[in-house]
Protein backbone atom coordinates (compact mmCIF):
# COMPACT_ATOMS: atom_id res chain seq x y z
CA UNK A 1 0.00 0.00 0.00
CA UNK A 2 2.80 2.45 1.14
CA UNK A 3 4.37 1.51 -2.74
CA UNK A 4 1.31 2.13 -3.86
CA UNK A 5 0.94 5.70 -2.52
CA UNK A 6 4.63 6.75 -3.37
CA UNK A 7 4.01 5.64 -7.09
CA UNK A 8 0.88 7.90 -7.08
CA UNK A 9 2.28 11.10 -5.66
CA UNK A 10 5.44 10.39 -8.04
CA UNK A 11 3.09 10.33 -11.37
CA UNK A 12 1.03 13.20 -9.90
CA UNK A 13 4.80 15.24 -9.80
CA UNK A 14 5.43 14.65 -13.22
CA UNK A 15 2.34 15.32 -14.87
CA UNK A 16 2.06 18.77 -13.02
CA UNK A 17 5.58 19.65 -14.88
CA UNK A 18 5.70 21.07 -18.20
CA UNK A 19 7.07 19.49 -21.16
CA UNK A 20 10.15 20.80 -22.56
CA UNK A 21 9.65 23.26 -25.80
CA UNK A 22 12.09 22.74 -28.63
CA UNK A 23 15.24 24.53 -28.64
CA UNK A 24 14.92 27.86 -30.76
CA UNK A 25 17.59 30.48 -31.48
CA UNK A 26 16.64 33.65 -30.52
CA UNK A 27 16.74 36.33 -33.43
CA UNK A 28 19.55 38.60 -34.33
CA UNK A 29 19.42 41.87 -33.21
CA UNK A 30 18.12 44.39 -35.60
CA UNK A 31 20.09 48.04 -35.69
CA UNK A 32 18.59 51.36 -36.65
CA UNK A 33 20.87 54.47 -37.03
CA UNK A 34 20.64 56.62 -33.87
CA UNK A 35 18.71 59.71 -34.61
CA UNK A 36 19.74 62.97 -35.68
CA UNK A 37 21.32 65.13 -32.74
CA UNK A 38 18.71 68.02 -31.86
CA UNK A 39 20.36 70.91 -30.71
CA UNK A 40 18.45 73.34 -28.32
CA UNK A 41 20.18 76.58 -29.34
CA UNK A 42 20.98 78.03 -33.14
CA UNK A 43 24.83 78.18 -34.24
CA UNK A 44 25.44 81.40 -33.91
CA UNK A 45 26.40 82.77 -37.72
CA UNK A 46 30.11 84.64 -38.04
CA UNK A 47 29.24 88.10 -38.97
CA UNK A 48 33.28 88.74 -39.68
CA UNK A 49 36.42 86.85 -40.27
CA UNK A 50 39.50 87.91 -41.48
CA UNK A 51 43.48 86.48 -41.51
CA UNK A 52 46.44 87.73 -43.19
CA UNK A 53 49.70 86.21 -43.05
CA UNK A 54 52.86 87.95 -44.49
CA UNK A 55 55.96 86.99 -46.68
CA UNK A 56 57.87 87.39 -43.06
CA UNK A 57 55.92 84.94 -41.38
CA UNK A 58 53.89 87.22 -39.07
CA UNK A 59 49.91 87.11 -39.10
CA UNK A 60 47.31 89.03 -38.15
CA UNK A 61 44.05 87.23 -37.40
CA UNK A 62 40.22 88.19 -36.55
CA UNK A 63 36.59 87.40 -36.21
CA UNK A 64 33.17 88.29 -34.58
CA UNK A 65 30.36 86.25 -34.19
CA UNK A 66 26.96 87.24 -34.15
CA UNK A 67 26.34 86.06 -30.33
CA UNK A 68 28.94 88.48 -28.91
CA UNK A 69 32.30 86.42 -28.96
CA UNK A 70 34.83 88.14 -30.61
CA UNK A 71 38.89 87.68 -30.70
CA UNK A 72 42.13 89.16 -32.45
CA UNK A 73 45.28 88.12 -31.96
CA UNK A 74 48.95 89.55 -34.02
CA UNK A 75 52.09 87.35 -34.15
CA UNK A 76 55.79 87.68 -35.55
CA UNK A 77 58.26 85.07 -35.45
CA UNK A 78 60.95 85.35 -33.08
CA UNK A 79 64.08 82.83 -31.78
CA UNK A 80 62.78 79.55 -30.39
CA UNK A 81 63.82 76.67 -28.11
CA UNK A 82 66.93 75.04 -30.35
CA UNK A 83 66.09 74.47 -33.77
CA UNK A 84 61.97 74.88 -33.11
CA UNK A 85 60.83 78.54 -34.73
CA UNK A 86 58.63 80.19 -32.17
CA UNK A 87 55.83 82.99 -32.39
CA UNK A 88 56.00 86.27 -29.98
CA UNK A 89 51.13 87.25 -29.70
CA UNK A 90 49.73 89.47 -28.52
CA UNK A 91 45.71 89.09 -28.64
CA UNK A 92 42.19 89.80 -26.77
CA UNK A 93 39.40 87.88 -26.67
CA UNK A 94 35.87 88.79 -25.16
CA UNK A 95 32.63 86.87 -24.96
CA UNK A 96 28.87 87.66 -23.29
CA UNK A 97 28.13 84.89 -20.17
CA UNK A 98 24.37 83.92 -19.97
CA UNK A 99 23.94 86.82 -17.63
CA UNK A 100 24.77 89.42 -20.25
CA UNK A 101 27.92 90.84 -18.54
CA UNK A 102 30.56 91.45 -21.24
CA UNK A 103 34.23 89.27 -20.42
CA UNK A 104 36.90 90.34 -22.34
CA UNK A 105 40.96 88.39 -21.51
CA UNK A 106 44.30 90.69 -23.42
CA UNK A 107 47.31 88.38 -23.46
CA UNK A 108 50.67 88.30 -24.53
CA UNK A 109 52.68 84.83 -25.30
CA UNK A 110 56.21 85.20 -25.75
CA UNK A 111 59.68 83.97 -24.16
CA UNK A 112 58.06 84.69 -21.03
CA UNK A 113 55.17 82.60 -21.26
CA UNK A 114 51.15 83.17 -21.37
CA UNK A 115 50.15 86.44 -19.11
CA UNK A 116 46.58 87.08 -19.66
CA UNK A 117 44.89 90.16 -17.82
CA UNK A 118 41.23 90.64 -17.12
CA UNK A 119 39.00 92.90 -14.64
CA UNK A 120 37.06 89.23 -14.13
CA UNK A 121 40.41 87.44 -12.92
CA UNK A 122 41.03 86.94 -8.82
CA UNK A 123 42.99 88.98 -7.14
CA UNK A 124 44.78 88.30 -3.98
CA UNK A 125 43.20 89.02 -0.88
CA UNK A 126 44.32 91.95 1.16
CA UNK A 127 46.07 91.02 4.16
CA UNK A 128 45.28 93.10 7.79
CA UNK A 129 49.59 93.05 8.40
CA UNK A 130 51.43 94.53 5.80
CA UNK A 131 54.59 92.35 4.76
CA UNK A 132 57.63 92.82 6.58
CA UNK A 133 60.60 94.44 4.63
CA UNK A 134 63.60 92.35 5.91
CA UNK A 135 67.30 94.32 5.39
CA UNK A 136 69.15 93.06 3.62
CA UNK A 137 73.46 92.17 4.65
CA UNK A 138 76.22 90.93 3.66
CA UNK A 139 77.36 88.20 5.72
CA UNK A 140 81.30 86.95 5.48
CA UNK A 141 81.13 83.42 5.85
CA UNK A 142 84.65 81.40 7.25
CA UNK A 143 85.71 77.61 6.04
CA UNK A 144 84.45 75.16 8.59
CA UNK A 145 87.55 74.21 10.99
CA UNK A 146 88.81 70.59 9.99
CA UNK A 147 87.80 67.74 11.98
CA UNK A 148 89.97 66.68 14.78
CA UNK A 149 89.06 63.53 15.23
CA UNK A 150 90.78 60.42 13.54
CA UNK A 151 88.69 58.34 11.03
CA UNK A 152 88.80 54.66 11.93
CA UNK A 153 90.78 52.52 9.20
CA UNK A 154 88.87 51.18 6.55
CA UNK A 155 87.98 47.05 6.96
CA UNK A 156 88.66 44.87 3.58
CA UNK A 157 85.27 43.77 2.41
CA UNK A 158 85.32 39.77 2.65
CA UNK A 159 85.38 37.97 -0.70
CA UNK A 160 82.88 35.71 -1.84
CA UNK A 161 83.41 32.68 -3.94
CA UNK A 162 80.48 31.39 -6.45
CA UNK A 163 78.95 27.99 -4.92
CA UNK A 164 79.73 25.42 -7.77
CA UNK A 165 78.08 22.16 -7.04
CA UNK A 166 80.16 18.95 -7.77
CA UNK A 167 78.18 15.87 -9.37
CA UNK A 168 80.12 12.53 -8.36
Amino acid sequence: MKLLLIAAVMAVAAADRPAPRPYSAPAPPSYSAPAPPQYGQKVPQILSQQFDLRDDQSYDSSFETENGISASESGKPVAGYGSEPSYAVKGQYSYTDDYGNTYTVTYTADANGFQPQGAHFPTPVPTEYPTPQVPVTQASYQAAPAPSYQAAPVQPQPQYQAYQPSYQ
